[in-house]
């Protein structure tokens, strides 16, 4: 593969890339002799060798992140990787003794996992006992409520029951935890994208972007000490938190003047790596709060969940109007039927030119399966939530039975344009991890009987999950064409330590990435040794 310019410029055998001249340069004619990996610059040109274990393919692209919300959490205490709440509750309490939040106002936890507490209650009054003296947050790993203890109560004069705040209570708390500076908020933003490019990924759509963060991107992006470095995002505008300090309602007429008026300034600045026309629509909840809106009441209640939104086929058809994108999340199957159900209005006039989408699709009833082949919607999968963790774990004492069976329909819809997205920092940013969880449906590295999330049938190949990772998202953020390796197109790739499609589908998210390339310039690079 010859790069030009940022370009693919020729693929081929060595001898059909290079001119005779140069084959037949001396330091070539001694390196090609050798066996493993090398690098060699000649006439100004760099060449890379890759060992018989190695492979390039193509940059991977997230459709569905959240890198600045992930930038801020590497700095805080990480508590998703512990197996119960006693283990999450000794590393708090030692993270505390040891002064690890001594130059806060506020101590922050994240990853709490609503399966810890299947069996037991939780309990603001062990809260209270790991840090009685400062307001303590812990958000739950699906970052849809937080955790508080009576610190909290008194700053906001809000209690709720045992300190849980879901989904717009949230919004309670948030009005009081001290601001990041301007400056901090751009360093988180960088650190996650870097944090990106460190798993390869050459582009992405930040998933819900907010009015601070829509200005921090375009800072970031127009300093000219980075931009190179970046990878090329798409923002969707969050609609749901549009005005949302405004006490008075806002006619939803200005609130399209505002994303029109967003949209319109990234355009005008021209800036080759960032780009906006989606607006994120928030359609229901998360099934561990019993918010995602389904077509049977949960278990124990006398609901079904919760519609996050009024007016969805009037917003919908606003958008479609205007020529943006509708990227919608939708969890459970009756929001999945509302959304199908709108462009099912608009069929007379749909904008066949825009590719919208749902995003996580845990649950999709029969018939909305039909109208996303019907209206060709596309769908987006955080597949590394494909098998039984502990949060899913929950799933019989919320949900009939047979739900089960129908979880994550990915087979399905292998009719539409599927990408797959990380929604970092809710689960692991690492693609190799959730394209190993997408083929084999079980725990990574499980090589057992299989212990499935959902219909075994719903399992897809290597192949597939390569391509929802690479080229199925660039259809989904519209840029066509940035997941494939072809002469012309970008010269978006990664450099990776073993050949995924030769290693058994446990042994996938081993898989390590060598070198990022973004347009033809290496954004990242680790030890490229040949392995022993």
């Amino acid at each position: 593969m010859q790069i030009k310019a940022g370009k693919i410029s020729k693929m081929g055998q060595i001898d059909e890339i290079l001119n005779q001249v140069q084959m037949q340069n001396e330091h070539l004619q001694e390196y090609m002799k050798k066996s493993g990996y090398w690098e060699l610059e000649i006439d100004n040109m760099r060449i890379i060798k890759l060992n018989e274990l190695q492979m390039a393919m193509p940059g991977m692209i997230d459709s569905h992140v959240h890198p600045q919300s992930g930038g801020i959490q590497l700095s805080r205490l990480k508590i998703q990787k512990y197996c119960s709440w006693e283990d999450a509750k000794n590393a708090i309490k030692n993270s505390i003794m040891k002064g690890e939040h001594d130059q806060n106002e506020w101590v922050f936890a994240y990853g709490y996992s609503q399966g810890w507490f299947k069996d037991i209650k939780q309990n603001i009054q062990e809260l209270d006992d790991i840090c009685p003296e400062k307001p303590l947050i812990i958000m739950r790993d699906d970052c849809h409520a937080y955790w508080c203890n009576s610190k909290i109560f008194e700053i906001t004069q809000s209690p709720q029951e045992n300190g849980i705040y879901i989904e717009e209570q949230m919004n309670i708390v948030r009005k009081f935890i001290p601001k990041l500076s301007e400056t901090e908020q751009q360093d988180c933003l960088l650190k996650g994208l870097q944090h990106l490019i460190k798993y390869g990924v050459v582009a992405f759509q930040d998933a819900a972007v907010k009015e601070k963060l829509f200005h921090n991107y375009i800072k970031l992006y127009q300093n000219q000490n980075y931009c190179n470095q970046l990878p090329y995002c798409c923002m969707s505008l969050c609609w749901n938190d549009l005005f949302l300090e405004q006490t008075q309602s806002i006619d939803e007429e200005v609130r399209f003047e505002t994303i029109e008026n967003q949209i319109k300034q990234i355009r005008d600045l021209n800036l080759q790596k960032l780009y906006c026309h989606s607006v994120k629509i928030f359609v229901d909840g998360v099934l561990e709060s019993k918010t995602a809106l389904m077509n049977v009441q949960y278990c124990k209640c006398q609901h079904n969940g919760q519609l996050m939104i009024q007016n969805i086929p009037q917003i919908i058809e606003g958008l479609n109007d205007r020529g943006i994108q509708a990227h919608i999340h939708s969890i459970g199957d009756r929001a999945t039927d509302i959304v199908v159900e709108s462009y099912e209005r608009i069929s007379h006039k749909f904008n066949k030119n825009i590719i919208n989408y749902l995003a996580h699709l845990e649950f999709v009833s029969p018939k909305a399966i039909e109208a996303f082949k019907k209206f060709n919607l596309g769908a987006n999968f955080s597949a590394l939530w494909f098998y039984e963790s502990p949060e899913l774990s929950l799933m019989p004492t919320c949900l009939p039975e047979h739900y089960m069976e129908g979880m994550y329909p990915i087979r399905d819809l292998e009719q539409c344009i599927i990408g797959l997205g990380s929604d970092w920092p809710v689960s692991s940013a690492n693609p190799f991890d959730a394209i190993e969880v997408a083929v084999t449906r079980q725990p990574l590295g499980h090589t057992q009987k299989p212990i499935p999330i959902g219909d075994l049938k719903q399992r897809i190949t290597i192949l597939q999950a390569m391509h929802y990772y690479t080229e199925g998202s660039a259809q989904l953020i519209q840029k066509p064409g940035f997941g494939i390796l072809k002469d012309g197109g970008p010269a978006n790739f990664i450099i990776i330590s073993q050949n995924v499609l030769k290693v058994k589908p446990s042994e996938i998210h081993q898989t390590e990435v060598l070198s990022t390339f973004i347009d033809g310039i290496e954004v990242y690079q680790t030890l490229k040794v040949d392995q022993k």
